[in-house]
């Protein structure tokens, strides 16, 4: 092959690995920044999800009725979403043992009610970056519970 034939394949294949190389590195650090882009969402919803998860939560032991009720049905349909593995279980088993008990005609025991908030509370700490903490209770003011 010429010199000059093969200097020129040399010097396109340079040029192309050239301008190829700014773009791949261009691309990565674009997808890196969405990703973090994506998390720092991710983990906004989540603080105002668990906030307000909590506070319907709140409302439901203070008065337990059909409105209060659906809304924390929905709030905890909203908060499985955006929730990690340990506290989307927590939130489950607890909806289910209240849907439970109430289709058995039993109320939810006191102690059962501060288990599962305490659970949830540590388990929403953990997934904020937020050391969880001993609670040997965690109690919600409101009415008496049953």
């Amino acid at each position: 092959m010429n010199a000059t034939i093969l200097t020129s394949i040399i010097a396109a294949a340079a040029a192309c690995l050239g301008a190829l190389v700014p773009c791949l590195f261009s691309y990565l650090g674009k997808k890196k920044e969405y990703q973090i882009a994506r998390i720092e969402q991710i983990e906004q919803i989540r603080r105002t999800e668990y906030s307000l998860y909590l506070d319907v939560l709140q409302q439901m032991i203070n008065e337990s009725n059909r409105d209060n009720f659906l809304l924390l049905q929905k709030s905890t349909n909203r908060l499985l979403l955006f929730a990690g593995p340990e506290l989307s279980t927590i939130i489950n088993e607890y909806y289910n043992t209240i849907i439970n008990n109430a289709n058995a005609g039993k109320p939810t025991l006191n102690h059962e009610h501060i288990s599962y908030q305490t659970k949830i509370v540590n388990a929403m700490r953990s997934e904020l970056g937020v050391s969880t903490i001993e609670l040997d209770q965690v109690r919600f003011i409101g009415a008496p519970l049953q």
